[in-house]
C-alpha cells in the first residue's frame, strides 16, 4: 500500500462491491447471520446476509444468488436502501444495502464454513455483537420508521 499526494493509502485493489439484505419475517423479526469463530475476517460478529458482486453481474441479481447460496430462501420484491463506504485497512468496499420486502423458501444454513449461526432478531433485541456496517444499515433503517 502506498501514500497519494493527500496522505491517504491507495490500496492495490481500490474497490470491492458489496451486496447487504434486510430479510424481515411475519413476526416483524430481521434475519442475521453469526460469522464462524474460524473466519479469518470479523469472527462471531453477527451481519446482515449477502457477499461480492461477481464480475458481470447486477447488484440485485448478486443479492438473490447470495442469500440463496447462504440460506436456501429466495428473496423477491427489492427496494434500494443506501449505499454506503466501508473503509478499512488495505480495504475499500462499496455496498449496496437493499430491503428484500418478500421472501420464500426453508430456511437452512447453506455455510456452515462461513456461518456458524442464523437467527431471526427482533429489532428491539439485536446481539451486541454486530458487525459495523450492519449495525449502521439496522440503525438508518430503524431511523427511517419502517
Amino acid at each position: 500500500m502506498a501514500k497519494s499526494k493527500t496522505g491517504e493509502f491507495k490500496m492495490d485493489k481500490p474497490y470491492g462491491l458489496t451486496m447487504r439484505g434486510i430479510v424481515k419475517n411475519s413476526n416483524d423479526e430481521i434475519l442475521i447471520l453469526r460469522r464462524h469463530p474460524k473466519s479469518r475476517t470479523n469472527p462471531h460478529k453477527w451481519e446482515l446476509p449477502g457477499g461480492k458482486v461477481d464480475p458481470g453481474e447486477f447488484f440485485d441479481e448478486a443479492l438473490v444468488r447470495e442469500i440463496k447460496e447462504e440460506t436456501n430462501l429466495d428473496i423477491s420484491d427489492l427496494e434500494v436502501f443506501n449505499a454506503v463506504d466501508d473503509i478499512q485497512p488495505g480495504k475499500h468496499y462499496i455496498t449496496i444495502q437493499l430491503i428484500a420486502n418478500k421472501f420464500s423458501g426453508e430456511l437452512i444454513n447453506l455455510e456452515p464454513n462461513k456461518h456458524d449461526q442464523w437467527k431471526w432478531f427482533r429489532l428491539d433485541n439485536l446481539p451486541t455483537n454486530l458487525y459495523t456496517p450492519t449495525k449502521e444499515f439496522i440503525q438508518a433503517y430503524l431511523n427511517r420508521g419502517v
